[in-house]
């Protein structure tokens, strides 16, 4: 058997732990959106919970070493050669049509560096108040029976549920040397790049 002397990256399974990435907060609207906003005492807000912080991390940090280490052993081959001039052309490609940090332009080799030495890792929350929480609509049907019912037409519109949800971004924030830093994550830009880097 011949064995290898560097580290071989099977290429297919980056590419899956970005989608699986990007599952998880694609999965979060939905959760919230089914979820008391007040209780999370749902068994699957309960593994999300438990499981959320702890899968984005170790997938944030596979994907990133990953991607830096692949980066490490195309830049080890001739700048001449078929397998650097593809991978080339590829980053280049990838770095000037997505922008995965949201106001800082960066490469996607400094996205990873900026992800592996973060201090701060935190996924921003938005609030969502447009009707479309599960419980809006029980609170529509409740509201259209009690008109229906009564014929008075002067009931009060129930008011819209208020509940959060991830955005998609996440914040990170280190320090190099003396100097703090921080950028924002767009998660599906991030993932884009990896899929089409990796195509």
């Amino acid at each position: 058997m011949k064995l290898s002397t560097q580290y071989i990256l099977d290429r297919e399974a980056i590419k899956l732990n970005a989608y699986r990435l990007l599952s998880h907060f694609y999965a979060n609207k939905e959760i919230s959106r089914q979820v008391d906003p007040e209780d999370r005492d749902d068994a699957i807000a309960r593994l999300e919970d438990d499981y959320f912080y702890r899968e984005i991390s170790r997938l944030l940090l596979e994907i990133a070493i990953a991607l830096r280490v692949l980066d490490d052993q195309m830049k080890k081959y001739e700048v001449t050669s078929d397998i650097r001039r593809s991978y080339d052309s590829s980053v280049t490609k990838v770095n000037h049509q997505h922008n995965c940090m949201m106001f800082d332009k960066m490469s996607l080799r400094e996205v990873c560096n900026k992800i592996i030495h973060a201090d701060t890792v935190e996924p921003h929350m938005g609030e969502s108040e447009d009707g479309s929480h599960r419980f809006d609509d029980y609170n529509w049907l409740g509201w259209s029976e009690a008109i229906e019912q009564t014929g008075d037409k002067t009931i009060p519109q129930p008011a819209l549920i208020k509940w959060t949800h991830l955005t998609n971004n996440i914040r990170l924030g280190g320090k190099k040397g003396n100097t703090e830093w921080w950028h924002l994550l767009e998660v599906p830009i991030f993932v884009r790049a990896i899929s089409e880097l990796l195509e």
